[in-house]
């Protein structure tokens, strides 16, 4: 076997509707049915222009006890944040601005690489890539 990449994120919220809104706005991720919702549990595919699922919102409260233990906004300690490949590095920060969402920047001139740094609804660390942008 070898692995080509990562296929998707899951993350699990309390607060589906503003944590689906939140990737719209911000990374101008489209949302579509959630093939969970047909076994009773609500949620989103969060897509890329392509159509790919990036990142897959499930709503715990939903879940019955399936997800009883866990709790969106508790550090999980061993995952530290997920990374995105992405463009448009100055309208994202305007979108920022624009959301008065926290974040910092990390300018990698030296190797082509800006960062981005914040963190969703749900406490889930983020850091945007922009190679070349």
């Amino acid at each position: 076997m070898q692995v080509s990449g990562i296929d998707h994120v899951n993350i699990l919220t309390d607060d589906l509707e503003a944590t689906a809104s939140f990737y719209e706005r911000l990374l101008g991720l489209r949302r579509s049915e959630n093939p969970a919702i047909r076994m009773g549990i609500a949620g989103y595919w969060m897509r890329d222009a392509t159509d790919h699922p990036i990142v897959h919102l499930v709503d715990r409260l939903s879940a019955g006890e399936r997800f009883e233990a866990y709790r969106p906004g508790a550090l999980t300690n061993a995952l530290h944040h997920v990374a995105l490949r992405c463009e448009g590095f100055a309208a994202t920060c305007a979108r920022l601005e624009e959301m008065s969402i926290d974040y910092r920047i990390n300018d990698l001139a030296n190797v082509g690489l800006r960062q981005i740094f914040l963190t969703d609804p749900n406490a889930v660390n983020l850091e945007l890539n922009f190679n070349g942008d």
